[in-house]
């Protein structure tokens, strides 16, 4: 009669092992997946977040681009003679009186930002760097929001002023981002190069102008803050599409 009990154990070790090495293995390959899963999901907020920021940078220069031109045009309001003044072509003229109180913002594109903070997503994202510098960013369209509003809080004050001279004028070769709504303002006039003589004669009106227009200064400090850092944020984007930032 031959004796199994000393071979028992081992058999029963064998099984067990076999059950362990099992579980662990279903463990890798959960892990595995679920490193997989969220690759695929930097990869897709990558993607997304590079579409968002050059859009944003391509709205922040644009912006930055109008006020620095208004600024321009204001400067030739409040420095050429008479005579220069009486000179100057129509468009010029609807130029110069649009860029006195003419208001454009920078309304940033954060939907793929909201959408990873909102969903406490954001450590998805690898790269320590790339997450301070989208939080940053959005500090940074938070203090331009602060500016932007104390400049728009004299906008409204100019073109109230200028009703005295004639105002509101119009002109559709002028106007930005109207294409296609100028229809049925014909009755609007076009402002003359007289208005722009009697405007500057306005010192209450010139002084919101100047008003208006320091603080579009500080608001195009902001801007290129912005501008720069969105530069940065798309350097981090690229780094960590090619895996050069791990």
């Amino acid at each position: 009669m031959t004796n199994n009990s000393g071979r028992k154990p081992l058999w029963l070790l064998g099984e067990a092992s076999v059950i362990i090495v099992s579980i662990l293995l279903a463990f890798a390959i959960d892990a595995a997946w679920a490193q997989r899963q969220l690759r695929t999901e930097e990869r897709e907020a990558l993607v997304a977040l590079e579409a968002e920021f050059t859009a944003n940078l391509d709205q922040v220069k644009s912006v930055i681009g109008v006020h620095i031109a208004n600024r321009e045009h204001v400067r030739r309001l409040v420095e050429l003679p008479d005579d220069s003044v009486a000179a100057l072509p129509q468009r010029e003229v609807s130029q110069i009186m649009l860029a006195t109180g003419g208001l454009t913002t920078f309304d940033p594109v954060l939907g793929t930002t909201d959408a990873l903070v909102g969903a406490g997503k954001l450590g998805v994202l690898r790269d320590s760097r790339l997450r301070e510098a989208l939080t940053t960013f959005d500090n940074y369209v938070l203090d331009a929001e602060d500016d932007g509003d104390f400049m728009w809080s004299f906008a409204p004050e100019i073109w109230k002023a200028q009703i005295r001279w004639g105002g509101p004028w119009y002109d559709p070769l002028t106007e930005v981002g109207t294409a296609g709504a100028v229809e049925g303002l014909g009755f609007l006039p076009q402002a003359t190069a007289e208005d722009l003589l009697q405007v500057r004669t306005d010192r209450e009106l010139m002084g919101l102008i100047n008003w208006y227009h320091l603080n579009v200064g500080y608001y195009l400090v902001e801007l290129q803050r912005i501008r720069d850092h969105i530069s940065t944020v798309l350097l981090l984007i690229g780094e960590s599409r090619d895996g050069r930032a791990f």
